[in-house]
């Protein structure tokens, strides 16, 4: 987990089936090519990007991979999750919660 996309060792990608999360995988980024980050991402099917924060040129990049981007949100992952879920997850800090900054994406299948 990490505050921002570009700085992450780690994404943590879900599976989202019938508004319940059903699966989460943990994938160790190598490269720290954001863009590299991008194609990852494709490659991976994900739908929507739940980040603490991205760089503008990333995340038009990303939205232009046709991918969702709620982005400068912190709280605690499943908190964010179960906000996402609900479809109240506001992106430019408008979810906070306790604990850590969280990095999370979402993929419905």
């Amino acid at each position: 987990m990490a505050p921002c996309l570009e700085y992450c060792a780690t994404m943590a990608i879900f599976t989202i089936t019938g508004g319940e999360v059903v699966g989460q995988c943990d994938i160790p980024l190598r490269s720290r090519d954001p863009f590299d980050r991008v194609r990852l991402l494709r490659d991976q099917q994900v739908h929507t990007i739940i980040c603490g924060g991205i760089q503008d040129t990333y995340e038009d990049a990303l939205r232009a991979s046709g991918l969702r981007v709620v982005s400068w949100v912190s709280g605690r992952v499943d908190d964010l999750l179960e906000l996402f879920l609900r479809g109240r997850l506001v992106a430019a800090g408008g979810a906070t919660g306790a604990g850590k900054s969280g990095s999370a994406r979402g993929r419905e299948g």
